[in-house]
C-alpha cells in the first residue's frame, strides 16, 4: 500500500508538522487542557496587581516554590517511570529553570509598570511567533498554514487590546519586560517539550519548576515573613502558586506534549483575552471597542486553530 501523500497545507517540508493531523487521538483533549491552563493564566496579572509594588521578588519566589512543590506530589501520584536522564534532557531543564523564573520576574514587573492587560497581552502575544519560528528554522518542523493563519488572526487581535490609551498605563520599559518575558515564555514551553518526551508531563514541569524555585531562593528569607504577616497576601501566594502554577502548567504540559510548544503556545493566547476581560470588569482598567474587537480576532483565531477535522485531530 502506497504511504499516504502529504497535506498541500504544509508551509515546508519535514517529518510533521503543526497543529498535529491525527498525531494523537487525543488531541482535542490536550487542546482543551492547554484552553484550560490558558484561562486560569489570565487570573495571574489581576490577582498580581493587588499585591503592593516592590515586592515582586518574593511573589515570584513563593509562587515557584509552592507550585514545584505541588508539581512534584503530582508527578509522584502519577508514579512516573523512573528514566535515566540524558545529558541534554537535563540542559534542557537548566535553561527551562532560567526560563521560568526569568518569566516571571519579567512578567510582573512589567505589570508593576504597563499595567495587567498590556502587560500580558505583550507577554504571551509574541511568544507563539517565537515558538513557530523555533520549530520552523531552529528544531526543522514545518509548521502549517492552518496554524499561521490562526496565529496571525490571534496576534493581530492581541495588537488590538494592546493598544495604548484609555485607562491602561504605558511604559517603554514596561514594554521591554514583556517583550523579553514572550521570549523566555516561549523557550520555557519549548523546554518542556524536550523533557516531557522521554520523562512525561508531569515529571517535565516538576523538574522545571524546582530548579526555577532554587534560582530564587536568595529571596526566600524575606518572602516568607513578608507574606506570612498578612493572611491576604499568603492566601493570594497559595492561590498563585497552587492554580496559576501547578494547575495551569500541569495541563499546559500535557498539551504540549500532545500537540507541541507552536500550537500550544497559540491555543494559550486565551490568556491574554481573560486577563482583558478580568481587568476591566474586576480592576476596572477600561477597554475600548477596539481591545473587545481584539479579543473577539483571538477568540477567532483559536476557534479556528481548534477546529476539529475528519480524523479526530486539530485543523491540518
Amino acid at each position: 500500500m502506497p504511504p499516504p501523500a502529504r497535506s498541500p497545507d504544509t508551509v515546508a517540508s519535514g517529518a510533521s508538522s503543526f497543529p498535529p493531523s491525527g498525531q494523537h487521538p487525543h488531541t482535542g483533549r490536550a487542546a482543551a487542557a492547554t484552553a484550560g491552563g490558558a484561562v486560569i493564566w489570565g487570573t495571574l496579572g489581576p490577582v498580581a496587581a493587588l499585591f503592593p509594588a516592590g515586592h515582586l521578588l518574593h511573589m515570584a519566589e513563593l509562587r515557584l516554590l509552592i507550585g514545584a512543590a505541588a508539581l512534584y506530589l503530582l508527578a509522584r501520584w502519577r508514579r512516573s517511570p523512573d528514566i535515566p536522564w540524558k545529558r541534554r534532557e537535563l540542559m534542557a531543564v537548566a535553561l527551562g529553570s532560567v526560563a521560568v523564573s526569568g518569566f516571571s520576574v519579567c512578567y510582573f514587573h512589567a505589570v508593576e509598570l504597563s499595567g495587567v492587560a498590556t502587560s500580558t497581552v505583550i507577554a504571551i502575544g509574541g511568544a507563539p511567533i517565537l515558538a513557530g519560528l523555533t520549530a520552523r528554522f531552529v528544531t526543522r518542523r514545518p509548521v502549517s498554514r492552518t496554524w499561521a493563519v490562526a496565529t496571525a488572526v490571534a496576534v493581530t487581535g492581541i495588537a488590538l487590546v494592546s493598544l495604548p490609551g484609555g485607562a491602561l498605563a504605558f511604559s517603554l520599559q514596561g514594554t521591554a519586560f514583556a517583550a523579553l518575558a514572550a521570549a523566555l515564555y516561549a523557550a520555557q514551553a519549548d523546554t518542556i517539550q524536550a523533557v516531557a518526551r522521554r520523562h512525561g508531563p508531569a515529571t517535565a514541569v516538576a523538574a522545571i519548576f524546582g530548579g526555577a524555585a532554587l534560582t530564587l531562593t536568595p529571596w526566600l528569607p524575606g518572602a516568607v515573613p513578608w507574606a506570612a504577616a498578612d493572611p491576604g497576601r499568603l492566601a493570594g501566594v497559595v492561590y498563585l502558586g497552587v492554580f496559576t502554577t501547578a494547575v495551569a502548567y500541569a495541563l499546559f504540559a500535557h498539551g504540549v506534549s500532545r500537540l507541541g510548544s507552536p500550537t500550544a503556545v497559540t491555543i494559550s493566547l486565551l490568556e491574554p483575552a481573560t486577563a482583558a476581560v478580568l481587568a476591566a470588569v474586576w480592576l476596572n482598567q477600561s477597554l475600548s471597542v477596539l481591545r473587545w474587537l481584539g479579543i473577539v480576532l483571538v477568540l477567532f483565531g483559536l476557534a479556528l486553530m481548534m477546529r476539529p477535522q475528519r480524523d479526530g485531530g486539530l485543523s491540518p
